[in-house]
C-alpha cells in the first residue's frame, strides 16, 4: 500500500515539474570586428538561414550561413552578385530564398527593385525579376526601398518614396503575391516636407490588404505642440482603396507607435504611448482599432497608466502628483485570443557626451553617444481599451558608441509562457535572466548560463523565434562569436 502511494505521489509530482530549456551552441569563432551584425531570416527543412556583415544596415558585403538544426554550420558564403546592388531584404521559402535587391541604371536613371531567387545551398536560380522602378530625388540617392512579408509567406507589401512638388513626398505602396504579380498599388502624396516622416511599420495580410504605420513632421504646427509630429495609420485594400487615419488628439503628443493584427476577431490594433506635456514623457497608451473586414472604426480612446504601475516605475511621489514617466518606448505587441493585448516596453534614451583628450600635448574635444536601457514594463489591455494589469522589471544597462548592441531584450512567445531575456548587467557575472509571464499572470525568474564558467552575453534585438518554442540568438562567449538556440 505504501508503495502504490508513494508511486502515486512520485508520479504527481514529475508532471507538475517543467521541463528545463534545450540549449544548443554553434561552433565559436573570433569576431571579426569589434561586434558582428547579423540578421536571421528564417529556416526550412534544409536549416537556419543567417546574414551577417560589417555594416549595421547589411546592405552590402554580405556573408549567408545556414546552421543545421544541430547548429552546425553547412556553409558560409557572400551573396552573388552583390557589385553595384543594395541588398534590401532576404526571406527563406520551403525551396531556397528569395533577395531583393536595389540599383541604379544607368541607361534609365532610375533606380530598380529586382528579386532574385536562390536554391536552398544559396546559388543563383532563374533570371531576376524587375519588380519596382522609382525616380531618384537626385544624384546620389540610392532609393529607400521597404520590402515587408507576411507570416503565411503569401503576400509581400513594398515601400518606397519620390518627389514630390514644392520639396513634398510621394508614397507608394504596392502589394505582390508570392509568384510577385503586383495586385494593388497606391502611390499618395504625402503633407511631410522631404524626408522628414518615417515608417514606423508595415503589415499585410493573407488576403492582400496592406497597413502602413508612419509619423512625420506637419511644418504647419509650431515646433513642440502635440501634432508638430503627426500619427497616421494607412490602408490598402486589395480592391485598390485607400485609407487614412489620423491617430492624434488635439491636446496630446504621441510616440512609440506598434500595430499588430487580432486575427481571430478580424481586427487591427494599434498601441502608442502618450503624453500632455512632451514627446519623451509618457501619461499612458493610445488604443485604437479598427475593422479589418470593412475599415470601420472600432475605438480611438487614451488609456492613463494605473497608480501603482507609476509608483513601481518612478517612486511614489510622481504617482501621487499624477506625474509623467519619461523615456520610455514600446518594444512589441501581442494580441490574445480573447481580442486583448500585451504591450512590451522600456525605458530607453540617447545621450551625447563631450570629453577631452591629448595628443602630443594638444588638448582635443571630442563627443560620444551613451545608449541607456532600463526597466522593462508588460502592460496588459483588455478588448475594449482598459488596462487589466502591469508588470515591472529592473534592468540597468548603459554602453557607449555601439547601438546597444548588447541592451534590451529577447521575446520568445508561447501559447501559455511568455519569455523575456536580457542580459544581466547588474551583477556583472556574464548571465542572462529569463523572466517567464505565465498565464496567471505571475513572474518568474532564473538565471539562463550564470553557473557556467564561461562569460555569455546575448545580443537581444537580432533575435528571432524560429517556431512556437525556439529562439535563435547571437551571442559573445568568452569574446567570442557564437549563436544559441534555446528551446523551451
Amino acid at each position: 500500500m505504501m508503495r502504490r502511494f508513494l508511486l502515486f505521489y512520485l508520479a504527481c509530482f514529475l508532471s507538475n515539474i517543467v521541463p528545463a530549456q534545450q540549449v544548443e551552441w554553434s561552433n565559436m569563432e573570433r569576431f571579426r570586428n569589434r561586434t558582428s551584425y547579423n540578421r536571421i531570416i528564417g529556416s526550412n527543412e534544409h536549416g537556419y538561414y543567417v546574414l551577417r556583415g560589417k555594416s549595421f544596415q547589411l546592405r552590402s558585403k554580405v556573408i549567408i550561413e545556414r546552421y543545421r538544426e544541430t547548429m552546425g554550420m553547412d556553409f558560409s558564403k557572400k551573396l552573388p552578385n552583390q557589385r553595384g546592388v543594395a541588398l534590401i531584404d532576404a526571406f527563406v521559402i520551403s525551396d531556397g530564398l528569395v533577395l531583393w535587391k536595389s540599383r541604379f541604371n544607368y541607361d534609365s536613371e532610375k533606380l530598380e527593385l529586382f528579386v532574385e531567387a536562390l536554391d536552398p545551398d544559396a546559388e543563383k536560380k532563374g533570371p531576376e525579376l524587375i519588380v519596382a522602378i522609382a525616380q531618384p530625388r537626385n544624384y546620389n540617392d540610392d532609393g529607400d526601398f521597404y520590402v515587408k512579408e507576411n507570416k503565411a509567406k503569401t503576400h509581400y507589401v513594398v515601400l518606397f518614396t519620390e518627389k514630390a512638388p514644392k520639396g513634398k513626398s510621394y508614397l507608394n505602396v504596392q502589394v505582390y503575391n508570392r509568384r510577385f504579380e503586383r495586385i494593388s498599388a497606391r502611390r499618395e502624396a504625402m503633407d511631410y516636407e522631404e524626408k522628414e516622416f518615417q515608417i514606423e511599420q508595415v503589415l499585410v495580410d493573407t488576403l492582400g490588404n496592406a497597413f502602413v504605420l508612419t509619423s512625420g513632421i506637419n511644418p504647419e504646427w509650431d515646433r513642440g505642440t502635440p501634432e508638430r509630429v503627426g500619427v497616421h495609420l494607412f490602408g490598402l485594400s486589395n480592391m485598390g482603396v485607400w485609407y487614412d487615419y489620423y491617430l492624434n488628439f488635439a491636446d496630446t503628443y504621441l510616440n512609440s507607435p506598434i500595430m499588430a493584427f487580432d486575427e481571430l476577431n478580424h481586427r487591427l490594433i494599434v498601441g502608442a504611448l502618450y503624453s500632455f506635456k512632451s514627446r519623451n514623457l509618457s501619461a499612458g497608451t493610445m488604443d485604437f482599432v479598427i475593422n479589418r473586414q470593412d475599415y470601420s472604426l472600432i475605438h480611438h480612446d487614451l488609456v492613463p497608466f494605473g497608480h501603482d504601475f507609476i509608483h513601481d516605475i518612478a517612486g511614489e511621489r510622481v504617482a501621487e502628483e499624477g506625474g509623467e514617466l519619461q523615456d520610455f518606448i514600446i518594444r512589441d505587441m501581442l494580441v490574445r485570443s480573447d481580442g486583448g493585448y500585451i504591450l512590451f516596453g522600456e525605458e530607453f534614451s540617447i545621450s551625447q557626451q563631450s570629453y577631452t583628450y591629448y595628443v602630443n600635448g594638444i588638448a582635443q574635444v571630442s563627443s560620444r553617444s551613451v545608449y541607456t536601457y532600463g526597466k522593462i514594463f508588460v502592460l496588459s489591455v483588455d478588448s475594449k481599451g482598459a488596462n487589466e494589469w502591469a508588470k515591472v522589471i529592473s534592468k540597468g544597462q548603459s554602453s557607449v558608441n555601439d547601438y546597444g548592441y548588447y541592451s534590451s531584450f529577447a521575446i520568445c512567445k508561447k501559447k501559455d509562457q511568455i519569455h523575456i531575456l536580457f542580459n544581466d548587467k547588474l551583477k556583472g557575472n556574464g548571465g542572462v535572466l529569463n523572466y517567464t509571464l505565465n498565464n496567471d499572470n505571475t513572474l518568474e525568474e532564473e538565471m539562463l548560463f550564470g553557473n557556467q564558467s564561461a562569460y555569455i552575453s546575448i545580443v537581444p534585438t537580432e533575435s528571432r523565434q524560429l517556431d512556437a518554442n525556439t529562439l535563435l540568438i547571437p551571442t559573445s562567449k568568452d569574446r567570442k562569436f557564437a549563436f544559441v538556440k534555446i528551446t523551451f
